[in-house]
C-alpha cells in the first residue's frame, strides 16, 4: 500500500498540469460533505479544493462527523496554501482506496455512494490525462512555506534545545548550537557531523557494560552492538569460572548455575549450541 501511495502521490506532483482538465463537479462531490480523514495533509488538500470550487468552509465543517474531532475545522487556509494542484486530487481519492476504515464502512461520508462513482470517474481522467504529454509552457508550482510556520519551528528547535538537561554523553552542534542526545551520529537540526568521541564520564558502569572502541559510547551489558554508532562488541574479558548465557548473552558469575536474566541452566558440556549462538564451557 505505501509503494501504490508513494506513486500515486509523485504522479500527482509532477502532473500539476492536468488539474484544471478534471471534472469540477466530480472534486466537489468527494469534499462538499466533509473530509474522509483527520490527518493533517488530507484536511488540508480537502480545504484547498473547496477554496478552489468556492464552497463555503463554515457549511462544509457544521455538515461533517469528524467536525468534533478536527483541530482544523471552520479553519479557513491563507492565500499562500490555498492554491489546489493534482496531487490534492490524488490523496483525497487514495483516502478512499486504502483506508481501512473506509473500505469496511464503518467511517464512509454520508452520500458515500456518489463520492465513491466520483472517485473512479476522477481515477479514470486522471489514467488518460496522464498519457498525454506535459504542458511545457506551464510553469511548475512552487512549495510555499509559510514564514509563521518556519518561525516556530525554529523557536522550537531553539526552546527544546535550551530547556532539557543534558546527561553525560549528550553534546552541543559546533555548528548551529543546538543539543543532540549521545546516541545522535549527527546533528539532528543541521545534519552536522557530530564529535567523534563523547566522554562518558560520570556515568555508573555496572557489571557487563562497555565502551565502543570506536566512538567511545558506553553500553549495556545486553547491547551486541554499540548503541550510537552500530560498531561490534569486543570481546569480553571473563574470569576464570564467568560464562555468557547462550541464549540471552548475560554474564553470569561462575557461582551461578541458572541464568540470572532468563533463568536458562547452564550447560553443562564444553560447547553448546542455542539460537545460532555456540557457548563454551568455561575454565
Amino acid at each position: 500500500m505505501k509503494f501504490v501511495k508513494d506513486a500515486c502521490l509523485s504522479f500527482g506532483r509532477d502532473r500539476f498540469d492536468i488539474f484544471k482538465s478534471l471534472s469540477r463537479q466530480d472534486i466537489q462531490t468527494i469534499v462538499e460533505k466533509g473530509c474522509p480523514s483527520l490527518f493533517r495533509k488530507a484536511v488540508n488538500s480537502a480545504k484547498r479544493l473547496r477554496a478552489y470550487l468556492g464552497l463555503d468552509e463554515g457549511d462544509v465543517c457544521g455538515s461533517c462527523d469528524l467536525r468534533g474531532s478536527c483541530d482544523r475545522a471552520y479553519i479557513m487556509l491563507n492565500d499562500s496554501e490555498a492554491a489546489a494542484r493534482t496531487v490534492d486530487v490524488v490523496r483525497i481519492i487514495l483516502l478512499y482506496a486504502l483506508d481501512p476504515l473506509l473500505i469496511s464502512g464503518e467511517n464512509k461520508l454520508p452520500g458515500h455512494v456518489l463520492v465513491e462513482s466520483s472517485a473512479r470517474k476522477l481515477l479514470s481522467e486522471l489514467i488518460e490525462l496522464g498519457d498525454t504529454p506535459p504542458d511545457p509552457d506551464l510553469p511548475k508550482p512552487v512549495a510555499v512555506t509559510s514564514q509563521r510556520r518556519k518561525q516556530s519551528v525554529d523557536l522550537l528547535d531553539n526552546e527544546t534545545s535550551k530547556n532539557v538537561d543534558m546527561k553525560p554523553g549528550d553534546w552541543v552542534c559546533a555548528k548551529c548550537k543546538f543539543m543532540n542526545f549521545s546516541r545522535n551520529i549527527r546533528c539532528l537540526k543541521c545534519k552536522a557531523e557530530g564529535p567523534n568521541r563523547v566522554p562518558v564520564d560520570g556515568v555508573e558502569k555496572k557489571k557487563g557494560d562497555w565502551d565502543c572502541p570506536q566512538c567511545s559510547y558506553m553500553n549495556f551489558a545486553s547491547n551486541r552492538q554499540c548503541f550510537r554508532c552500530q560498531g561490534p562488541r569486543p570481546q569480553r574479558q571473563l574470569k576464570p569460572g564467568d560464562w555468557e548465557c547462550p541464549s540471552c548473552d548475560f554474564m553470569n558469575f561462575s557461582r551461578n548455575t541458572v541464568c540470572k536474566r532468563c533463568n536458562l541452566d547452564r550447560p553443562q558440556e564444553s560447547t553448546f549450541q542455542i539460537n545460532e549462538h555456540t557457548w563454551r564451557k568455561p575454565y
